[in-house]
């Protein structure tokens, strides 16, 4: 797998900006279904892309959302009393677990252009946010989440290790290093094997959970790499022992088809 595969799977570059967005009228409280998506910037200068599929009723906007920052995408519903259209601005909270976006800002029937927020991975999210929105599609609202294919073939694991940018004016980088596990191989029948170790896991919903073997307790979650192909992350913040210890690696690990 090469390093521009790893760097692209773990710290993919966001999707195309948004087309450029047309005056739109006033948001009102009662407009009903909607569907938005735009680009989000941290002050750190990580970009990341975000959707919401929605309805507006009495002022709360209810029904999904996805945000991916930081090579994170927290996807889920729009968080009650955090969700809503007030003084002409649109708000959008999207929560996964201990995980959460948000945006908002001055917003139309057509346009959103504000800030974002939240918490991931262990990183505070601060910056600005924008897009489209789209009031009156039909089929708009909260949708069933689509099953994430279990990969069967062979990934090979990696993590992006930080390195400076501790000390005021020394801005960090990122390096490749291989992951403990070196290479994941999971069964439909409940196992898996890495490059020195073999064990049992559990699948729960879009997450798996290793319940034997050297790497019990990891939690990895069943999502699309860039390209599209089945793969699996272990977030850093899921992967902890009761002392703190990694189970897996120090940081976020993407297991991918090696291209």
């Amino acid at each position: 797998m090469s390093r521009v595969s790893v760097w692209l799977a773990l710290f993919g570059a966001a999707s195309a900006p948004c087309a450029a967005m047309a005056q739109g009228a006033q948001v009102t409280p009662n407009l009903g279904a909607v569907q938005g998506e735009g680009t989000l910037q941290d002050n750190d200068g990580n970009s990341g892309t975000w959707s919401i599929d929605a309805l507006l009723s009495g002022g709360d906007f209810t029904g999904t959302g996805a945000a991916t920052i930081r090579g994170v995408t927290v996807r889920g519903p729009l968080a009650k009393g955090g969700s809503f259209y007030e003084n002409g601005r649109c708000h959008f909270r999207i929560e996964e677990g201990r995980y959460r976006v948000e945006i908002g800002g001055p917003c139309t029937t057509t346009s959103i252009d504000g800030h974002a927020g939240g918490f991931v991975a262990g990183n505070t999210i601060v910056g600005s946010a924008k897009g489209v929105l789209k009031f009156g599609k039909a089929g708009a609202g909260p949708a069933a989440p689509k099953a994430v294919a279990l990969p069967t073939a062979k990934l090979t694991c990696a993590w992006m290790e930080r390195v400076g940018g501790v000390v005021a004016g020394d801005l960090p980088n990122y390096q490749l290093r291989m992951s403990n596990m070196v290479t994941l191989t999971l069964s439909p029948n409940g196992t898996y094997r890495t490059n020195s170790a073999s064990g049992s896991f559990v699948r729960e919903g879009d997450r798996i959970r290793l319940t034997s073997g050297a790497f019990a307790g990891a939690v990895g979650r069943l999502q699309p790499d860039r390209s599209g192909q089945p793969a699996v992350y272990f977030e850093r913040e899921e992967n902890r022992r009761a002392n703190g210890v990694h189970i897996v690696d120090p940081g976020r690990t993407a297991c991918t088809v090696a291209r």
